[in-house]
């Protein structure tokens, strides 16, 4: 009885060996577990933050790429305005300028005219006396 007494007793120590080992190993473990889980959490927050950041970032340049845009619009409004404008103006002078040459042509056609008739006549009076 002492021999199954000791050989209990040896039986029960190793157990508690084993299950404190094991208790131990599992502790570790959870805590392994748990540091890596907080490591990831704050990554994970890290990296949520960054894409947040970008995010923001890339709605302000797509606001401003849209102002832009508008502005070009305008722009361009604004230049097709100026270049109806100025195509009327420049058909104003060159109506304008058109119109002067004619008188200048007409003119100078009629002194030319009467430059020939001047010279006949003196011709003819030159022929008379």
């Amino acid at each position: 009885m002492e021999a199954a007494l000791s050989e209990s007793s040896a039986l029960s120590q190793k157990c508690e060996r084993e299950y404190i080992t094991l208790r131990d190993t599992m502790k570790g473990m959870m805590d392994s577990w748990k540091t890596d889980t907080d490591n990831l959490r704050d990554e994970m927050r890290k990296r949520e933050e960054k894409w947040q950041k970008e995010a923001e970032m890339v709605g302000q340049k797509y606001r401003k790429l849209v102002q832009d845009i508008k502005s070009v619009q305008e722009d361009r409004g604004s230049v097709k305005t100026l270049l109806i404008e100025d195509r009327k103006v420049s058909k104003e002078i060159e109506d304008g300028l058109q119109e002067e040459i004619e008188k200048m042509k007409a003119e100078v056609e009629r002194s030319s005219r009467e430059n020939t008739e001047a010279a006949e006549t003196a011709k003819w009076v030159h022929m008379i006396f």
